[in-house]
């Protein structure tokens, strides 16, 4: 099913969490100098989480998850970033779900194309409080982010996940179930990771 056009902004019943994924993508290979995550670049991904409407915004680092920095000053310890995209959705939805004040979450990878913050909004407002639904932004008719996963659906995924499922298999699984979010008018960002 598709969903787009304008948003209204419209506060969900509960906080929503906001979560910025971060990870190199292949932890078998020794991190250097090169992959620190830019600062800029995750600023703009909170940013943007914040302002479409995620009351509560995370960062995480591999197997941690920690609040997200409230100014550009800000300067996070990172021994654990360079952990897989896997360890990073898991420690996430892990996050939400022990903390049942949370209605869901909007996940965005760190490296992935942003759509900003009316594309966050247009997921949180297709999500409707329903916490079984998987909404997910698509440009050009090719699935992509952020991707928002409400509260039943987390566990669902943990679940999945922890026999050994993928996030992106996990996606893939589900597909038949993902409410689809048309952002084409605010780019055509490359193939999503996640």
């Amino acid at each position: 099913m598709a969903i787009g056009n304008d948003f209204n902004s419209v506060k969900s019943a509960a906080p929503i969490a906001g979560i910025v994924l971060v990870a190199r993508g292949d932890e078998r290979v020794p991190a250097g100098e090169n992959d620190i995550p830019a600062a800029a670049l995750l600023m703009s991904r909170v940013s943007s989480l914040g302002a479409g409407g995620c009351e509560e915004v995370y960062v995480a680092l591999g197997s941690r998850v920690v609040r997200a920095p409230q100014t550009s000053s800000t300067t996070l310890y990172l021994p654990e970033w360079f952990d897989s995209l896997d360890s990073c959705t898991s420690a996430a939805l892990d996050f939400v779900d022990e903390h049942p004040r949370l209605s869901g979450a909007v996940l965005q990878t760190l490296d992935s194309p942003d759509a900003g913050e009316v594309a966050v909004a247009r997921v949180i407002e297709a999500a409707g409080d329903d916490p079984a639904v998987i909404c997910r932004a698509a440009f050009g008719g090719r699935p992509g982010q952020p991707v928002y996963l409400g509260a039943d659906r987390i566990r669902h995924a943990i679940e999945r996940m922890g026999a050994g499922l993928t996030a992106i298999h996990y996606l893939i699984e589900n597909r038949d179930d993902v409410r689809i979010v048309d952002c084409t008018d605010l780019g055509n960002p490359v193939e999503s990771n996640l």
